[in-house]
C-alpha cells in the first residue's frame, strides 16, 4: 500500500523539472598498450565515483563504529520523533547534497533482507531522504508485493542552472535590471585593480589548507553564532574535510575562492561534480565584505566558469525547503523537486510510526492554512 503526501499541489509558484540524469562517465582502461601481450599494462580499475566516496566519508564521520552501514545496508540508525515520543528508524547517509544519491533504490532492492535487519534492529521503519522522482518509481517497484506500506511526500526544491550554454546567453535569460547588476558585479573580478579575485582549486595538494580557510571563514559568520557552522560539531567537520580531500583525489573536486586585494579569503564555495552536475556543499562569505556581494559575484564567476567547461551540465545550489531563499532563485533557470520516502515496518512500531508521519503532515497543512489566513 503507497500512500502520497499531498504538499506538492500546494506550493506553486516555480516550474519543477526532474532532469535526466547521465550515466556516471567512468575512465576508460588503457588495455590496448603497444608490445608483447605478456607486457601489457593491466587494465586500470575504474575511478571511484562521487557516491561512492561520499558513503565511504559519511559512515567514517556517523558511524565509525560499522563502516559498512547496518548489516550490509547502507543505512545507519537513527531516531524519529518527539522528544518524549520517539522511534529508532534506519535512515540513509543522505542530505540536500546527494540528490543523485543510486543506493536508495537499492537499499529496498531486497524486501526480506530489509525486513530482517528492520526486526533485528527493533526500527519503525526506513527513511530515505533527498530522493529525485525516478527513485520513488524505483522504491515502490520494488516494495509492490511485500506487504510493506510506503509513504512519499516532496521535501525540498532545489534551483538549477543549466550550463550547457554560454555565459552571454545566460545573461540574455535574465531581465534587463538583472543583466546590468550582473556585468557590474562581474566587473569587480574583472578589471585592471579590481577589488576581488576568482580562482578555483581543484588539486589534492591544494585542498587542506584551502578547506581549512572555508571552514574558519564560515565560522566566523552567522553560521559559527548560531551554532550551525561546520566546525561546531567535530563529526561534521571531519566528514567536510575528509571529502574534500577524497573528492580532490578522483578529480571531483571544485573549490571556488574570492579574494580580496590583499589575500584575505572573502567567499567560497565548496563542490563536488556529481554525475555531470556540480553540487554546491557549502557557501559562505566574509561579512566584512557584505558591501561588495561576495556571495553574488562568486556565484556569477563561477556559473561563468561551469559554463565553459565541458564537464559540467548543471549547476546546483542546494537549498532546503521547498521554498528556497530568493538569493538562491536569482540565478536558476529552473527548480528540482526532491522527495522524502518512509517505509514502514510490520506490526505496531510500524503503525505508529505511520500514524505519527500522518499527524506530521496534518499538522504542516494546518500551520500553511493559518499562514494563509494571517496574510
Amino acid at each position: 500500500m503507497h500512500d502520497f503526501g499531498r504538499q506538492a499541489d500546494q506550493e506553486g509558484g516555480f516550474l519543477r523539472i526532474e532532469a535526466p540524469v547521465e550515466a556516471p562517465v567512468r575512465p576508460a582502461a588503457e588495455t590496448d598498450m603497444a608490445g608483447p601481450a605478456d607486457l601489457r599494462a593491466a587494465p586500470l580499475p575504474p575511478a571511484p565515483q562521487a557516491e561512492d566516496i561520499w558513503l565511504k566519508c559519511w559512515l567514517a564521520a556517523y558511524a565509525p563504529g560499522d563502516p559498512s552501514g547496518l548489516d550490509g545496508l547502507p543505512v545507519l540508525l537513527r531516531r524519529s520523533g518527539l522528544s518524549a515520543l520517539w522511534l529508532k528508524v534506519l535512515q540513509s547517509p543522505t542530505n540536500l547534497q546527494t540528490p543523485r544519491y543510486e543506493a536508495a533504490p537499492q537499499t529496498v532492492a531486497d524486501p526480506a533482507r530489509l525486513k530482517r535487519a528492520l526486526k533485528r534492529h527493533c526500527a519503525a521503519g526506513l527513511v530515505l531522504e533527498y530522493l529525485p522522482q525516478s527513485d520513488i518509481a524505483a522504491i515502490r517497484s520494488h516494495l509492490q508485493t511485500s506487504g510493506l506500506r510506503t509513504l512519499a511526500m516532496p521535501t525540498a526544491a532545489v534551483p538549477i542552472t543549466d550550463c550547457n550554454q554560454s555565459f552571454d546567453h545566460f545573461l540574455q535569460q535574465r531581465s534587463k535590471r538583472e543583466r546590468q547588476r550582473s556585468r557590474r558585479l562581474l566587473r569587480l573580478t574583472d578589471e585592471a585593480n579590481c577589488p576581488l579575485r576568482f580562482s578555483l582549486i581543484t588539486q589534492a595538494d591544494q585542498v587542506a589548507a584551502s578547506a581549512e580557510q572555508c571552514l574558519r571563514l564560515e565560522q566566523a559568520s552567522w553560521k559559527g553564532r548560531e551554532g550551525t557552522a561546520i566546525l561546531g560539531t567535530p563529526a561534521h567537520a571531519h566528514f567536510y574535510r575528509t571529502l574534500a580531500q577524497s573528492l580532490a583525489v578522483a578529480g571531483l573536486l571544485r573549490l571556488a575562492l574570492l579574494h580580496d586585494r590583499d589575500g584575505q579569503l572573502v567567499a567560497f564555495e565548496l563542490c563536488m561534480v556529481w554525475d555531470r552536475r556540480l553540487i554546491a556543499l557549502k557557501t559562505s562569505c566574509s561579512e566584512q565584505h557584505l558591501d561588495l556581494s561576495p556571495g553574488h559575484v562568486l556565484a556569477l564567476a563561477h556559473i561563468r566558469h561551469c559554463c565553459a567547461d565541458p564537464a559540467i551540465d548543471l549547476y546546483d545550489v542546494t537549498g532546503n525547503g521547498l521554498r528556497p531563499a530568493p538569493h538562491l532563485l536569482r540565478y536558476a533557470d529552473r527548480q528540482e523537486l526532491l522527495w522524502r520516502a518512509v517505509v514502514f515496518a510490520p506490526g505496531w512500531r510500524g503503525h505508529a510510526l505511520h500514524a505519527l508521519w500522518q499527524a506530521r503532515l496534518h499538522l504542516r497543512s494546518v500551520k500553511r492554512f493559518v499562514a494563509k489566513q494571517r496574510r
